[in-house]
């Protein structure tokens, strides 16, 4: 079931509107007036659309808008490749509340105090500024740790180091909002709640992201020869086609079947005269006649080696893992430097190393369906122009500026 209606949109971003949003926008208007809840709806949406068209600007493609209980999302495919260009893109929903606020603080300078027009003013003044403010402070995933995270990243060009900064800050800040809510609370006034409420989802959210940088730092630091495993068979290229398919789709499909464990590999290769010939493709056997079987060889359902895409045991497994969103593989081969196959990666491979690395056992179920599947988890897809952190996410006030994932 979609959780967001769809309300309309500007320069080609659609604008949804989470279900979340509603209570929020109820509480606004028996408590403030529908003019209050209007003037936080758009003010939020203006502070995204900032974040989106700046984003743009920097050639980012930006895919939607959502308004949340918490805020706004503005969903960008990933994040600008240098600091400079993330902290633009970061302060943009502020610097865009700040404006509005000294605009509207300009007219209400000329405004009778005493009608509604100054008291519609002024609401919208503080909303803006409230909404700039709480967005500057320093840590993840408030606008002010995305900029904290760009500032450490373009000192010490390192943007691991600007994401773990500013998400360790991110959780000082969430905690402190939290106890101050609970503070409130304590001395007789509900709407502390609310501000514990804020500061818990932000002490969360840049938990998640501490986490994130642990797994981009493990990833980092792998290499394909570390996750490479030796799951395949090497065989004759000479052997018959007949003589495969009995000793080994046959009884493989059979243990399938009956639910028994899969102790054949199900990667094969074939070699002559002491050189890999290519990858066997089992299902090119459908277009051979059966009644070819006994005749030809391994050789007729092959893929040549040098069409096979390949990694040294040295290359960083970011990279495998761009080549494997890249090219949608399931696995990579591992080469000698004879050209000889090492090994295989797949995505299975990859996370259960990440995982014993930060000391993490997966069960084997587990591995298994990743293996199976055609995307990575969360936290392991990276950008092309990076060997870390692939989602660059930021909260605004509460919005977030976050790459699909």
């Amino acid at each position: 079931m979609n959780s967001r209606l769809r309300i309309g949109s500007l320069w080609g971003i659609p604008f949804f509107i989470d279900y979340t949003w509603f209570p929020v926008a109820l509480l606004l208007i028996f408590s403030y007036g529908g003019l209050t809840a209007l003037g936080l709806f758009f003010s939020l949406l203006a502070h995204e659309l900032a974040h989106s068209l700046v984003a743009r600007a920097h050639g980012i493609r930006v895919n939607s808008i959502t308004l949340f209980i918490f805020g706004g999302m503005a969903a960008i495919e990933r994040e600008v490749p240098h600091p400079l260009g993330a902290f633009w893109v970061a302060v943009a929903g502020p610097l865009l509340n700040l404006s509005v606020f000294a605009l509207l603080s300009w007219a209400l300078a000329w405004a009778n105090p005493e009608t509604l027009l100054a008291s519609t003013l002024t609401s919208l003044a503080t909303i803006n500024l409230t909404l700039a403010l709480f967005n500057l402070l320093p840590g993840l995933p408030l606008d002010g740790g995305q900029m904290l995270k760009a500032a450490i990243w373009g000192i010490t060009g390192d943007r691991q180091q600007g994401l773990i900064w500013a998400a360790r800050t991110g959780q000082w800040v969430g905690f402190g909002l939290l106890g101050l809510g609970l503070l409130v609370v304590f001395a007789g006034s509900l709407d502390g709640l609310w501000l514990g409420l804020i500061g818990l989802f932000i002490a969360n959210n840049a938990r998640r992201y501490s986490q994130y940088a642990q797994l981009q730092q493990v990833l980092s630091r792998l290499k394909a020869g570390d996750v490479m495993t030796r799951r395949f068979r090497v065989l004759d290229a000479s052997m018959s086609l007949r003589e495969f398919v009995d000793r080994y789709v046959v009884p493989s499909s059979l243990k399938t079947e009956l639910g028994g464990a899969q102790t054949e590999p199900e990667v094969y290769f074939a070699e002559e005269d002491g050189r890999y010939r290519g990858l066997v493709k089992p299902e090119l056997l459908s277009d051979i006649e059966r009644s070819q079987w006994d005749r030809l060889s391994l050789k007729a359902i092959l893929q040549p080696m040098e069409q096979l895409q390949g990694v040294r045991e040295e290359t960083p497994i970011p990279q495998v893992i761009r080549m494997m969103g890249r090219s949608e593989l399931r696995r990579v081969l591992v080469l000698t430097p004879t050209g000889a196959i090492a090994g295989l990666i797949d995505r299975g491979d990859v996370v259960a190393m990440a995982a014993r690395q930060l000391g993490v056992m997966l069960p084997q179920e587990v591995v298994e369906r990743i293996r199976d599947s055609q995307e990575w988890p969360p936290g392991f897809q990276v950008e092309e122009t990076l060997a870390g952190e692939g989602s660059s996410s930021g909260l605004s006030l509460q919005g977030e500026l976050h790459p699909k994932s």
